[in-house]
């Protein structure tokens, strides 16, 4: 974000479904929910682009049915490319930053699948949050939590109950 100048939140994934077959798009399916159901929950509103490369017959049939049901903005974000995808791909991705075997130039260490290449590697886009400052900046330091274990934790006391809520009773309704 600081390098670009604005903030940068979304990420984009390439997903290769090269030798996927129709059988095993349930499995792919139930891959891509999973994912999605992490990513919604922990990481709402990241998604910036999802593009199935490589995606084999009939995967468009099913995906024609399957976007029916998902939130149509979620749909605009998701691409079906079939083996013809380097063009597409490089519309929206620069070749430096996508992989060889997709059709762009990058070639990190130990494969761009596991790269944790950036610029907030770079001492001048690396520096700490503004919550990392030293404490003579009078600013609250990170330093973690001091707490390993349950016997580390301060000893506290339970809240009061209040007077009201220990004369009622909860009641359940029978179904």
């Amino acid at each position: 974000s600081r390098k670009v100048g604005n903030l940068l939140e979304t990420c984009c994934t390439v997903m290769d479904l090269k030798g996927v077959t129709v059988t095993k798009v349930p499995s792919v399916y139930s891959y891509v929910r999973q994912a999605s159901v992490i990513s919604q929950n922990y990481y709402p509103e990241r998604l910036g682009k999802l593009f199935l490369i490589n995606a084999p017959w009939g995967f468009s049939t099913v995906w024609s049915v399957v976007k029916g049901w998902l939130d149509p903005v979620t749909v605009k974000k998701i691409h079906i490319l079939g083996s013809g995808y380097q063009s597409e791909l490089l519309k929206h991705i620069d070749q430096e930053s996508l992989p060889i075997e997709f059709g762009g130039t990058c070639t990190c260490e130990g494969g761009c699948e596991n790269s944790d290449a950036g610029p907030w590697h770079d001492p001048q886009w690396a520096r700490p949050a503004w919550w990392e400052k030293k404490a003579d900046e009078k600013t609250i330091q990170n330093n973690g939590s001091k707490i390993e274990t349950a016997q580390d934790a301060p000893a506290t006391e339970p809240a009061p109950i209040a007077e009201k809520a220990k004369d009622e009773t909860v009641q359940t309704a029978a179904a």
